[in-house]
């Protein structure tokens, strides 16, 4: 993890830094925090089931 960087160490918290920031304005809507967490964790769910399941693909051959 280290190697990797500081983006790698910021990849999980990125969401939920969003969603803190979106609320600072006045005139947001209740539902934008919310559709922040869904399409940020719901993407790197995705793409993690995904580079496993290459993987193990991969490691088949």
């Amino acid at each position: 993890m280290i190697g990797s960087g500081p983006g790698a160490i910021m990849l999980p918290i990125m969401p939920l830094f969003l969603a803190g920031m979106s609320t600072d304005s006045l005139d947001t809507p209740d539902y934008v925090p919310i559709l922040i967490f869904v399409i940020g964790y719901g993407l790197m769910i995705g793409y993690t089931f995904l580079l496993i399941k290459a993987i193990k693909t991969l490691r088949k051959k």
